[in-house]
């Protein structure tokens, strides 16, 4: 890599490459969290007394910066391009993930301003800190490596989780005290099938396979969480919000998860260890929003910017961020180098 920018950028967010890392892999890793790393300073701007920036204008100067690092590396913009049915600007993106994880406060004015709280999550022997620190620093994905502070806060409270563990957490949506019986024809339903290797979209069919499940009348719902009882079917509602990039979107995944690990049949978290600093990690299906944004401080996607599977983590935090997908039930296999 003869590029001096691309030196600098590396030496300043401390990020080294792997082991047989591609000069186009590293390029992305980079300007990802350089990207990262110019949202936040917005949010230090001070006008007068106004501190802060509007949204609009990170979002313009993370577009601009953007522009500039497609012009030079040409190579990286399809990393950063959504293509998914929904797609999303990768600088909108990255406002919303700090937003979203307490790095910036959007105050009355609807203006993002860096949080100044000094708030830190210990992780093994890192520190994350949320804001930026007026030291040293070093940059996994997007989130900001420093030392510790006197205010800090352990994973699960920044998760907002409770204490269940992933089993309590299944016992707990199927106590039989909260079925009931219900005037429901069961073949104008598809269940929901813990047992199926394959992904969650695809478990569905019309049989009832084992004793709890969730049932479904179309695809966008009405759901239920249905439990067989000595008495016959019972069934409970199961609340149907609306999905978006708040942190606690998508959390019924988090009841997916727990049928299949309760059944023996938990989602595979594939363990990669590329070499004695980094590791990769492949997860068999997306995570609820709360662990997907871990994920996003913690790491860089891999194949794109936008990449809910793929990520690449530093093997120091590692061990932490294996607890927590264990906690909502998945199961990690791997990671010797290169299987």
């Amino acid at each position: 890599m003869n590029n001096e920018l691309l030196k600098a950028m590396s030496r300043d967010m401390n990020i080294p490459r792997f082991r047989n890392e591609s000069d186009a892999a590293f390029t992305c890793r980079l300007c990802y969290s350089a990207l990262g790393q110019w949202c936040l300073n917005t949010g230090r701007n001070k006008t007068g007394i106004k501190k802060g920036t509007t949204k609009h204008n990170q979002t313009i100067v993370l577009n601009e910066l953007l522009e500039r690092y497609t012009g030079l590396f040409p190579f990286v913009s399809d990393y950063f391009v959504d293509t998914s049915s929904q797609p999303r600007n990768i600088s909108v993106f990255i406002r919303r993930t700090y937003e979203e994880t307490g790095h910036l406060l959007t105050d009355e004015n609807n203006h993002n301003k860096l949080t100044n709280f000094g708030r830190c999550m210990p992780l093994g022997k890192d520190t994350l800190f949320f804001g930026l620190p007026n030291e040293v620093y070093t940059v996994n994905g997007l989130g900001v490596f420093s030392s510790s502070t006197s205010y800090a806060v352990d994973v699960k409270d920044f998760l907002i989780r409770d204490d269940l563990t992933c089993e309590e957490y299944f016992k707990a949506q199927f106590d039989p005290i909260d079925f009931y019986e219900r005037d429901i024809e069961l073949h104008e339903l598809e269940f929901f099938n813990p047992l199926v290797k394959s992904v969650l979209s695809k478990s569905w069919n019309k049989n009832l396979e084992t004793d709890c499940s969730v049932a479904r009348r179309f695809e966008t719902g009405p759901f239920y969480r249905v439990m067989k009882t000595p008495n016959g079917i019972r069934f409970a509602d199961e609340t149907v919000e609306s999905q978006s990039d708040n942190f606690t979107s998508y959390e019924y995944r988090r009841l997916y998860f727990a049928m299949k690990n309760h059944y023996g049949n938990p989602i595979r978290v594939w363990i990669t260890k590329l070499d004695e600093e980094h590791s990769k990690i492949r997860v068999g299906g997306h995570l609820p929003n709360r662990e997907y944004y871990l994920l996003l401080l913690l790491s860089w996607p891999e194949r794109s910017a936008f990449d809910k599977a793929n990520f690449i983590i530093k093997n120091r935090i590692l061990a932490e961020v294996l607890a927590v997908l264990k906690n909502i039930g998945l199961e990690a296999k791997g990671g010797r180098i290169h299987e």
